[in-house]
């Protein structure tokens, strides 16, 4: 027996801004039968994986142990930066190696850490 990936979860104070964030950045819309003031929001892919977004009272306090790492789609790593930083994202870490290669690590509004990586070659 094995088991598969049900969906991407983050706590957050607001489920459904948070979506609309990571919805941009994705490209795929909020599921369109939650609303602002849901306690539990969605994003779901068609092919996958499904994000959830769910209300906690608690802020974020410490470093992410386990976090998503993206990967432009159709243009250059530092393009894809900044449009991530126009939709809210913070840039907290730039590991960029002189040769191009290396990864830059953002937050998202909640203060969720991701990585973006160079485009596939």
């Amino acid at each position: 027996m094995v088991s598969f990936l049900r969906n991407v979860a983050f706590d957050c104070a607001d489920p459904y801004a948070l979506a609309t964030f990571w919805a941009d950045v994705i490209g795929h819309p909020v599921h369109p039968g939650c609303s602002p003031g849901d306690a539990e929001v969605v994003i779901e892919p068609e092919g996958g994986p499904r994000w959830y977004f769910q209300a906690v009272p608690e802020p974020k306090t410490l470093k992410n142990r386990v976090h998503v790492c993206l990967r432009p789609g159709d243009r250059d790593r530092d393009a894809e930066i900044d449009r991530l930083l126009a939709l809210g994202a913070t840039l907290a870490d730039d590991r960029r190696e002189p040769d191009g290669t290396g990864w830059a690590v953002l937050q998202d509004p909640a203060g969720n850490e991701f990585c973006m990586t160079r485009p596939q070659s």
